[in-house]
């Protein structure tokens, strides 16, 4: 039995796993289609089973809105698929709405290399009346939830705050999270006690499922950067992994990843004049400060180095 609960900050899908004969889940796809055929073929999906994605279809890879496509092929011929909203699809879903064209004029974007948007500016796609052709598809995930609870399982997409109740949850700590997830100490709420708790957000940069603890799981290996796509069957917890016959070398991942994080933290808070960014043969990066920080910039410099070290140091 299945059933939603809405609040004033986030909804939560309520599941019985009992009415499944396997859960598979896995996260942050990022338009690597050809990697979730792959995958889907190696767990071969029943219509008993229940496939749970966690976030972020879209973005970064050339067919996001292929597997959106498939997804909802799939749910049409019966299988059950739940899909949680990302951060991307929140994103998507703003521009969409502010009609903000700078993400889909990206390399990155939702249609951009998609064979069926491909090379189609903003203008090109009001004149032929784009948002019509895509109206299922906002549809669908306006109605898509922000975490699913099962009785001994909780799917969230970034992560939680281990201090409160899920549905005390914030929708930006569910959507964004990342170190103040990670990093914490666990909290034992009679809510969390005894459960499982899968999360994708933060990718892998070894291109495998990681561990905060035995119970809680990371679940995005990075499909795009390591092109390994990873899914876990939570009854047996067996780990399954995917990837591509040609995938990038381990010390590029560290690089793609690096200047990820790098644009998405720091870019914005330093003048670009300040620093320069060079590639070792190793992958690692190197910063060089051409100019004097001020003191909010060093202040954001040390924040990042310090997340970054903890973060991925296990994995490198």
């Amino acid at each position: 039995m299945e059933s939603e609960i809405k609040t004033n900050k986030i909804k939560i899908e309520k599941i019985n796993e009992n009415d499944y004969n396997r859960i598979f889940v896995m996260s942050d796809i990022h338009g690597q289609y050809d990697l979730f055929l792959k995958m889907l073929d190696r767990i071969d999906l029943k219509r008993e089973d229940l496939l749970v994605i966690i976030g972020d279809i879209c973005d970064r890879g050339k067919k996001s809105y292929e597997i959106y496509m498939k997804c909802i092929k799939m749910i049409k011929l019966g299988y059950n698929l739940k899909f949680i909203l990302g951060n991307h699809e929140d994103m998507f879903l703003e521009d969409l709405e502010n009609d903000y064209p700078i993400r889909y004029e990206t390399e990155y974007s939702v249609f951009r290399n998609s064979k069926y948007f491909e090379n189609k500016d903003m203008k090109d796609w009001h004149e032929e009346n784009f948002l019509e052709e895509i109206e299922w598809l906002v549809k669908w995930l306006k109605n898509c939830p922000l975490v699913i609870s099962g009785n001994e399982n909780i799917f969230v997409h970034a992560g939680l705050n281990l201090k409160k109740v899920l549905e005390k949850q914030e929708k930006e700590t569910v959507l964004w999270t990342r170190e103040e997830f990670w990093l914490a100490e666990n909290v034992e709420l009679e809510e969390y006690k005894g459960k499982n708790i899968y999360f994708g957000h933060t990718p892998n940069i070894n291109g495998r499922i990681s561990k905060k603890t035995d119970r809680i799981k990371g679940i995005d290996c990075g499909a795009f950067f390591t092109h390994f796509l990873g899914c876990v069957e939570i009854k047996s917890q067996e780990e399954i992994y995917v990837y591509e016959n040609e995938y990038i070398q381990f010390p590029e991942v560290l690089d793609k990843v690096f200047r990820e994080i790098w644009n998405e933290e720091v870019a914005e808070f330093i003048d670009s004049e300040k620093y320069k960014i060079k590639s070792r043969k190793s992958g690692i990066e190197k910063i060089r400060i051409l100019k004097k920080l001020d003191r909010e910039e060093k202040k954001v410099l040390k924040k990042f180095f310090e997340k970054y070290k903890k973060m991925f140091c296990k994995n490198i």
